[in-house]
């Protein structure tokens, strides 16, 4: 499977899932990927690291898949960290991923080092900003 999918710890502690994308994503692969992420699926809710350096391509109908039901939780958005490391997949997933389905916690890096940090920056930001009971 292209897409493979494991919980591992921010340096703050926070659970998150990482997804290591080789190969070629077509449609049952982001199918698959979004049960995994959406309401009920064992990742839903995480803070997630797609490490995309090894991905060769997405099919059209992959793309589509992510268009169509990405957003398919209405008020869920989870902080999302890619990591991409060639010219054509990172205009992909700027334009495509971040455009289409109008991503607004996400952000492309080109070491997973960068993006493991600015994950674990992002969560300490939202706990500072929620209210103490």
């Amino acid at each position: 499977m292209p897409i493979q999918a494991s919980i591992f710890r921010l340096p703050s502690g926070v659970r998150a899932v990482r997804a290591d994308c080789t190969g070629t994503v077509t449609r049952e692969d982001a199918h698959a990927w979004l049960r995994q992420v959406d309401l009920g699926g064992p990742f839903h809710g995480l803070p997630v690291l797609a490490i995309a350096l090894h991905l060769d391509r997405m099919t059209p109908e992959a793309r589509g898949a992510y268009a169509a039901l990405g957003n398919s939780t209405p008020g869920v958005e989870r902080w999302m960290a890619v990591v991409v490391n060639t010219p054509v997949l990172r205009v992909t997933v700027i334009n495509f991923v971040m455009r289409i389905t109008k991503k607004r916690k996400m952000h492309v890096f080109k070491t997973e080092e960068e993006a493991v940090r600015w994950l674990d920056e992002r969560l300490h930001e939202d706990a500072a900003r929620k209210p103490a009971p």
